[in-house]
């Protein structure tokens, strides 16, 4: 899954910005009805989803030299 989230942000720059504009807020998918890839409907889900884009936006600030504060470094 982690494979197919970085793919759709590398193929669409304005979600990928919106995802960076996150900076380091944690990432949750509010499903009430997933608790497997979502927080659940109490908040104890495992919210994969989530931990997966959060995951991801560090390997764009890693590929792309972006510090927490969205400022690009040379």
């Amino acid at each position: 899954m982690q494979k197919a989230v970085l793919r759709k942000f590398e193929t669409h720059a304005d979600i990928r910005e919106i995802l960076l504009s996150t900076k380091d807020a944690e990432i949750v998918e509010n499903s009430p009805i997933d608790y497997y890839w979502g927080c659940g409907a109490n908040g104890s889900g495992k919210n994969r989803l989530g931990i997966i884009l959060m995951e991801v936006r560090e390997i764009f600030r890693h590929r792309y030299h972006i510090k927490a504060h969205n400022s690009l470094t040379e």
